[in-house]
Parts: structure tokens; C-alpha cells; sequence
């Protein structure tokens, strides 16, 4: 199909296009006449991406809400800028596919705020102004990430697979698979960027930026010119897009936030310290409290909220763990993997709310079956995970059978509705391996032997006799 044909039925459109491919933007020195010289000047990525970020912006909250939409788009479009600009600095293919990769990563927001109350409405537009670490604590206490919601849409409109991947893991690009491993941190470090133009505690932001461009060997020390050129290329989208945004602060302005806001926290502290040593109860009190808030934030940081067990990052960092054990003092280390069967059924007929009862009560059974020494976690969605150290194939079925049958006499009552449950697990094991990938082999195999309950009925426990030596 000839797209400049198709373009130049709609008035509008070939307006857009044509007073697009003329902007700052593209930085033509000959103007672009007609459709088909944009087109061919663009080519259709380009074209492409350019028609969804229009149609995105159907997306915002109608203009009498309380949603701070110009906040939100200039922010969007910082992203943008900034993912396009990254990608061309890793000279990347494709910068137009980072451009609108970045412009469309947070729309789960958008999503989320669609069909939620006034007051959540009114804490998630609130929450925009924050670091994006705690826009997604915000964003949790209501059962779902932007980033979650944003990866939905995409498979909705039949996105490229690669685009949900990075758009679903854009917060944890480490969970990104392959070749979308360094589009996920390319996305993460736009969204470091944009809180470092955007949010108040530049002191903190900027670390964080500085981290995130690390992560793509890119030297902190090239964060001036990065700047000035998200700033430039910002300017120039808003008016191609039409997107209302304010004058971008220049990096020494950023700087400057950064060292007042450090001179401000040095001398919160001192006061601090000024107060501690009039009283030696109230520094103790102090001290008390520091450790509390630590460890809460290291429970966040390996707890799965919804189930209160430990979450990916605390499994992953067993599952190390627990092999260099095995490996160490040649005993056998057992892996069960767990999924809850039919789950998208709650969902469909009850309600996610359904949904997270159904998981909180499936983690319940599993942690009530496990030994003290075992390490049960949330891996992801409906699948969980039971490491057992010093466990044969053998102890292991007789574990995995004794949690299965306990999930299966589990009666969920959910808004007059009793709910039964079931699950699938995969068992595997190693003994001692001196395999350098004994982990990741471990896991596969868990996976394989799951995926084998699932396809032969279901609400069982299977193995291959998976001994990894």
C-alpha cells in the first residue's frame, strides 16, 4: 500500500505531516512541498511513528480535570527526546523508533487514571512530580504499574513485541530478555533524565542519571552536551507535536538545584546532629528509628507487596546463593516452580481484586508447607517459586505434593463466590554442579517439567529426573 496515498485522503493529516518534516525538527534546507516528498524524505518508520504519537495524545484526561496534562506531555516528551538522543550517542538504528518508544512509555498512566476514582486520580497526577522509583510505589497500592498497564495497551494495539518487552521493563531493565536488554536501559536512563529536568531533589536525580548512563557506557562527564541537546530536540518536537512546554533548564540550572539542595540537606543534618547531642535518649530514639526505616526498605526492596513473600530479586539472589552452597559442600539443591492454573479466569469472571485474593491465598498455602530453611518467593504474575536446599528429586515431589494438595483444599470466599484453586508445579535439581550456568539450568528445567504438568491436565507435579552435575 503507497502510505502517501493513504495520507493524502485526510486534510489534516498531510497538513501535520507536511508541517512536520518542514519544522526544526528534521532541519530540512530545501521545504518539503508535498505528501510525497515528506514521506520520502522521512521514510515510513518515521511516518509511522509520527501518526502514533498524534494519536496518543487522544489518550489525556479531558481539560476540565484536575490532570496535569501540559505536565505530562512536556515530561513524555523529555523522555522521547531524551531515548532518541541516547540511541544516537550509541549510534543505534532507528532513532525515530527511540523517539516514540520514550514518547509512549509512561501512557500506562493514562491507562491507570482512566478508570480509577477522584481521589487516586488526584495522588497519581500528584505523584507525576516524584522520583519514578516512587511513582511506582504510589502506583502499586492500586495493583498495577504504569509499566504494566503501558505493556497491556501495546499487546492490545498489536505493538511489535520487542516495544512491549521494553515498555513492560523499562523500571527493571535487567528483566528484559536479549536484544531488548539495552532498549530497556536505554528507556530507564530517559526516564532518569527526565526526573533530572523535571523533579525538585536534583541532588538525588542526578546520581541516578549518572548511574543509569553508566550502565550504557556512556562517560557522566558528556551529561553537559546530553543536556543541551534533550533541551534542543524537546523544543523543536513541541512544536511539531503542538505539545505545550516551558524552557528547559540548562545543565549549570540543574547543577545549581543539585548543590542548594545538598547545602540544604548538610544543614538539615547539622541540625539534626545539633539536637542529637543536646539530648542522648532522643539520639537513641533517632538511631532506633534509622534502623526501622532500614529495614523496611530493605523488606520493599525483596518483598513482593501483594504476598508478602520474598519477590524476583530476593529469589535471584537465593537462587546464587544456594547453588554456590550446593556447589560447595556437594549437597543436592531442589527447585520447585509454581503456576496457579486458569488464573485469567478469576480475572475475567471476578475481577483482578479476585485475582490478588486468589494469588494472597495460594502464597498463604505455600509458605504454611514449607520448612524454615526453604525459600519460597512470587517469581512473577501467577508463578511462584520454592528453593529447598539439602533436597533430593525425591524430598522435593513429596514438598511440591504436599503444597499442591494444600492449595487444592483451599476454599477462596470472594464477594458471596467460594473459588477453588489449583496449581501446576515443575520440580528439578542439582547436586554440587561445577556448571557455570548451573542456575539458569536449574530454572529451565523447572520450567520444562511445569510446562509438562500444564499440558498433560493440569493440578500436578512432574519431573524428568533434572540432575545437574
Amino acid at each position: 500500500m503507497d502510505i502517501a496515498k493513504v495520507i493524502k485522503v485526510d486534510p489534516v493529516l498531510s497538513s501535520q505531516i507536511l508541517k512536520s518534516v518542514n519544522s526544526p525538527f528534521y532541519g530540512l534546507r530545501r521545504k518539503a512541498s508535498t505528501v510525497d516528498q515528506a514521506v520520502n524524505f522521512m521514510g515510513i518508520r518515521a511516518v509511522r511513528n509520527l501518526v502514533l504519537c498524534l494519536g496518543v495524545q487522544d489518550l489525556s484526561p479531558k481539560k476540565n480535570s484536575n490532570f496535569p496534562t501540559d505536565k505530562f506531555w512536556e515530561n513524555s516528551l523529555r523522555r522521547a527526546s531524551a531515548a532518541k538522543c541516547i540511541a544516537r550517542k550509541l549510534k543505534m538504528p532507528d532513532e525515530e523508533e527511540y523517539f516514540t518508544l520514550g514518547l509512549c512509555q509512561d501512557l500506562g498512566l493514562l491507562i491507570i487514571i482512566q478508570n480509577a476514582d477522584e481521589n487516586v486520580k488526584n495522588e497519581l497526577a500528584s505523584s507525576i512530580d516524584n522520583l519514578n522509583s516512587d511513582r511506582i510505589i504510589i502506583e502499586q497500592k492500586y495493583g498495577k504499574t504504569h509499566c504494566q498497564a503501558g505493556g497491556e495497551l501495546f499487546e492490545k494495539w498489536e505493538f511489535p513485541p520487542d516495544m512491549i518487552e521494553v515498555v513492560r521493563w523499562h523500571h527493571i531493565p535487567e528483566n528484559a530478555s536479549g536484544e531488548n536488554l539495552k532498549k530497556a536501559k536505554i528507556a530507564f536512563a530517559a526516564e532518569s533524565l527526565c526526573d533530572l529536568l523535571s523533579i525538585k531533589n536534583k541532588h538525588v536525580a542526578i546520581d541516578i542519571a549518572k548511574e543509569a548512563l553508566n550502565n550504557l557506557n556512556i562517560n557522566t562527564d558528556e551529561l553537559t552536551t546530553l543536556l543541551d541537546e534533550i533541551a534542543e530536540t524537546v523544543t523543536h518536537a513541541a512544536e511539531m507535536l503542538e505539545i505545550k512546554v516551558g524552557v528547559q533548564p540548562s545543565f549549570e540550572e540543574i547543577m545549581k538545584i543539585a548543590t542548594q539542595g545538598l547545602h540544604d540537606l548538610n544543614l538539615n543534618y547539622q541540625t539534626l546532629t545539633s539536637k542529637l547531642e543536646e539530648s542522648l535518649a532522643e539520639q537513641q530514639r533517632m538511631a532506633n528509628q534509622l534502623k526501622i526505616l532500614n529495614r523496611e526498605l530493605e523488606r520493599r526492596a525483596t518483598t513482593d507487596e501483594l504476598t508478602s513473600l520474598p519477590n524476583r530479586r530476593a529469589f535471584d539472589e537465593g537462587l546464587n546463593a544456594e547453588v554456590e552452597r550446593s556447589r560447595r559442600l556437594d549437597k543436592p539443591l531442589a527447585l520447585l516452580m509454581m503456576d496457579v492454573d486458569h488464573f485469567k479466569i478469576f480475572n475475567d469472571t471476578y475481577g483482578h481484586q479476585a485475582g490478588d485474593v486468589v494469588l494472597q491465598i495460594v502464597a498463604k498455602s505455600i509458605k504454611d508447607q514449607v520448612r524454615g530453611c526453604d525459600l519460597p518467593a512470587r517469581f512473577g504474575g501467577e508463578e511462584f517459586t520454592v528453593l529447598l536446599p539439602h533436597t533430593n528429586l525425591e524430598g522435593a515431589v513429596i514438598a511440591a505434593e504436599r503444597i499442591r494438595t494444600a492449595v487444592e483444599k483451599s476454599v477462596i470466599e470472594y464477594e458471596n463466590n467460594k473459588l477453588h484453586v489449583t496449581i501446576s508445579i515443575g520440580a528439578s535439581i542439582t547436586f554440587g554442579s561445577k556448571e557455570s550456568r548451573a542456575e539458569l539450568m536449574l530454572l529451565r528445567r523447572a520450567d520444562d517439567a511445569l510446562y509438562e504438568a500444564k499440558e498433560s491436565g493440569r493440578n500436578k507435579v512432574m519431573t524428568k529426573d533434572f540432575i545437574i552435575k
